[in-house]
């Protein structure tokens, strides 16, 4: 009997959201901000490294130490992430697209980018000795270009940090 009225409910409220949904798609793929920071800093003992730690609200976080040729990997895949989450490239109409950006060689990070309607929304993975952490890293609205959330934070980071990339020539 509980479990007949439990299915009944659910079936109600998955009706419900529907009928919203079918409405206003974007509206109902909302961004939840996320209460995320992270720290990039040199390490004293050794100038090519730096420690990164990227926090996820106060229950998780992940840590690792990456060369200044990691962190311009890192910068790349974000970097071509970025102007993918621009482009009107694999949206989807009714469910988000997910592409993913990674190094084949570089299993440090991942950056999946999500497309609905107008909306990016962007998941960073990283990968250190001690572990695993994917999060909602951001969201860029393309009509407006508006960027909201750590992606933006910590790719800025990397670009003032990093030495510029060479120019490519033509050629």
């Amino acid at each position: 009997m509980i479990r007949l009225l439990l299915s009944s409910v659910a079936a109600i409220l998955a009706a419900a959201l529907d009928s919203v949904c079918s409405t206003s798609r974007e509206r109902c793929w909302k961004f939840e901000p996320q209460d995320a920071s992270f720290s990039l800093t040199r390490l004293p003992e050794n100038p090519n490294q730096y420690s990164l730690v990227v926090s996820e609200g106060e229950e998780r976080s992940i840590s690792g130490n990456f060369s200044i040729q990691q962190l311009e990997i890192l910068r790349t895949i974000m970097v071509e992430a970025e102007k993918f989450g621009l482009s009107a490239e694999s949206v989807g109409s009714a469910a988000p697209v997910t592409t993913r950006f990674a190094d084949k060689n570089e299993k440090a990070f991942v950056v999946d980018v999500e497309k609905l309607g107008n909306l990016s929304r962007f998941y960073l993975t990283l990968n250190t000795e001690v572990g695993q952490l994917t999060m909602d890293a951001g969201k860029l609205a393309r009509s407006t270009r508006r960027e909201d959330g750590l992606f933006f934070d910590l790719l800025s980071r990397l670009e003032s940090l990093l030495p510029k990339p060479p120019a490519k020539t033509s050629g």
